[in-house]
């Protein structure tokens, strides 16, 4: 049952950045590749944050300076949690037993991202933003929101079709109760997103892991 979990999750994952870009060059993958190992040192030290992105703003009209900075913090913000908790994540999706402290950082990660996406979905709601961003700022919440979503509830569903498949009763509607947000989590999302960024000068991490 372990080989029929682990090909329902990564083939969720798959679905969740269908459209992502373009096939990768060679060289592109080799670089990639290269810099795997780096990557995993960073993983293997970092640390959850000890605050998200908080605002005590409400009926202002935000600047486009201030707009910049909240979109960048709480986008590092996701970033430094997903630091420490993709490799946990890992981890649980092959089976493999957890340490205490593991445990605990991985449910302190997860109430954190939601901490995160809640705090700042408010603050954009609550809040008048410079013309031309509230589009693409919407756009921005909904897909990390959705996208931290579908990674929490993701071992649960698995969990419950691997039951069901055990006793011969997994049906269709369970593969797509697992299927990630595909209309705010794809690859045509994730380029508009980057292309706004690009263009407000917003330079972020959170695309490059």
């Amino acid at each position: 049952m372990k080989k029929f979990k682990s090909v329902i999750i990564y083939s969720s994952l798959a679905l969740l950045l269908v459209g992502c870009g373009n096939e990768e060059s060679s060289a592109s993958k080799d670089n990639e590749h290269n810099q795997s190992e780096q990557k995993a040192n960073k993983h293997e030290n970092a640390k959850l944050p000890t605050v998200v992105f908080e605002s005590d703003l409400t009926n202002e009209k935000l600047s486009k300076s201030e707009i910049h900075k909240s979109i960048l913090r709480y986008l590092d913000t996701n970033e430094s949690i997903y630091k420490v908790t993709t490799k946990i994540e890992e981890k649980v999706w092959d089976e493999q037993p957890l340490t205490k402290r593991e445990a605990d950082q991985l449910e302190e990660g997860r109430k954190l991202l939601e901490k995160n996406d809640q705090n700042f979905s408010n603050y954009i709601e609550n809040n008048t933003l410079p013309k031309g961003y509230q589009k693409e700022t919407n756009r921005i919440s909904q897909y990390f929101t959705s996208y931290n979503q579908t990674i929490k509830n993701l071992d649960q569903q698995v969990q419950k079709i691997e039951d069901k498949a055990e006793k011969g009763t997994i049906s269709t509607k369970d593969i797509k109760d697992i299927v990630p947000d595909s209309q705010n989590v794809n690859g045509r999302q994730q380029e508009k997103i980057e292309k706004f960024l690009k263009q407000i000068n917003v330079k972020t991490n959170a695309f490059k892991r």
